[in-house]
């Protein structure tokens, strides 16, 4: 019954893959795209529109791309032999996918073999932690055969020259070294972690269900050895995964580890499985009728969710129970937090040159930033909830109900809208 229970808890972690290619987890983001034909750099630089209203240059008479056009021109900045490269006639609108602005324009430089600097300081004055990724090439699509850079607040220059064989090669180079491209996705993966709220409170959840530091700890392992195995298949592209099913998985696992702390005491577990999985039955055949089987959240994750419940239920049946299938069950929710880690990476791509820096600098920030997370809440976590004086109400029961209650939001949230 165990091994049941394990092999359909990884099932519910499978049935978010999908070949869908979209992402979740997007935090502030621009992109660009650069075509490099000697003497002309054509540019095309795009943004969420979310983050074009927060600029200054916003004002009634103008739309969003005339103030990214007008905030890019004056922050984008390109040098060659100590000489600024002209911007011709500004940036100007052009189309772009729904949620996002896009504009273009072309800098005059004026030898075809120089070094070019590049500093981009747009958006980072006002969102330190925002990240912009460039593409640069010297066909006219980037993607065919490009060079790609990685701007941050603290990285906001770059310098870039022909290859060694030239325009031949079809290839641009980049002074960037393996510190420099790990140091920069380092610095991604920490603010990533500390910024996610619904990551952050998933550890939370393992403080309440560990019991000692020492189980606390082990459950932490398995959680990172989850995220950084899909982290890393992800990144690579040799799996995908559908973003509204990972985001959705993402507050089921709050919801359902910071909830076994007080249904596995009263020994609940079994009927509020058995709930669970009835609901879940229901909302797949609502989603079988209002969408003929299609769309992200289709049956066959609904049907992995409701198969999860009714073995989670039937096996856990106290609170030892619970704390014995934990390790593994953290191994399991740690595979879909991977694919939300990915998200950021899958956005912003890796540089092909250097994938290995990339990958390792952006996981090991990841590690990083849950350490400062953790050391705290581990060291300190169980006197502040169990040791302190306190009424005939628990600090740890109440936190779980706090965090059960936001795990369902952000699932039913994410999963019916």
């Amino acid at each position: 019954m165990r091994l049941f229970a394990f092999l359909v808890l990884a099932a519910a972690g499978l049935a978010a893959l999908s070949p869908t290619p979209g992402w979740a987890h997007n935090k502030s983001l621009s992109f660009s795209d650069w075509h490099w034909d000697g003497k002309m750099l054509y540019v095309s630089f795009t943004a969420p529109s979310r983050d074009v209203t927060l600029l200054p240059e916003v004002t009634t008479s103008q739309n969003l791309a005339q103030a990214l056009g007008r905030h890019v021109a004056t922050h984008l900045q390109l040098t060659q032999i100590k000489s600024r490269c002209a911007l011709e006639r500004g940036f100007n609108a052009a189309p772009a996918r729904q949620g996002y602005v896009r504009v273009t324009g072309r800098f005059a430089c004026f030898n075809e073999t120089a070094p070019i600097e590049i500093n981009n300081h747009a958006f980072f004055n006002l969102a330190r932690s925002h990240v912009h990724f460039a593409r640069l090439s010297l066909q006219e699509d980037p993607a065919l055969d490009g060079t790609e850079l990685l701007f941050t607040a603290t990285q906001r220059m770059h310098r870039i020259a022909l290859a060694v064989d030239g325009a031949a090669s079809g290839r641009i180079e980049t002074d960037m070294t393996f510190g420099e491209i790990f140091s920069g996705h380092f610095g991604l993966g920490v603010a990533h972690i500390i910024t996610g709220y619904d990551h952050l409170a998933f550890v939370f959840c393992l403080l309440l269900i560990g019991g000692t530091r020492n189980q606390t700890l082990l459950l932490i392992t398995g959680f990172t050895i989850g995220h950084s195995i899909t982290l890393a298949l992800a990144a690579l592209g040799l799996v995908r995964a559908d973003p509204q099913v990972v985001e959705a998985l993402i507050g089921f696992s709050i919801a359902l580890v910071a909830a076994e702390r007080v249904l596995a005491r009263n020994r609940l577990m079994l009927r509020t499985g058995l709930t669970a999985a009835a609901v879940f039955f229901a909302l797949s055949f609502i989603s079988a009728v209002t969408t003929n089987g299609g769309g992200g959240f289709g049956l066959g994750v609904w049907a992995g969710l409701t198969l999860f419940c009714l073995a989670y239920g039937l096996v856990i049946r106290d609170s030892d129970d619970a704390l014995r299938l934990a390790p593994l069950m953290t191994i399991a929710f740690g595979l879909i937090h991977g694919f939300g880690f990915a998200g950021v990476l899958a956005d912003i791509g890796l540089p092909p040159g250097n994938v290995a820096g990339a990958l390792f600098g952006f996981n090991i920030g990841i590690e990083v930033g849950q350490l400062l997370v953790f050391i705290p809440l581990v060291f300190l976590g169980p006197y502040l909830l169990e040791e302190l004086p306190t009424p005939p109400i628990k600090w740890a029961d109440l936190a779980a109900l706090i965090l059960t209650v936001l795990g369902t939001f952000l699932f039913v949230s994410r999963a019916l809208f």
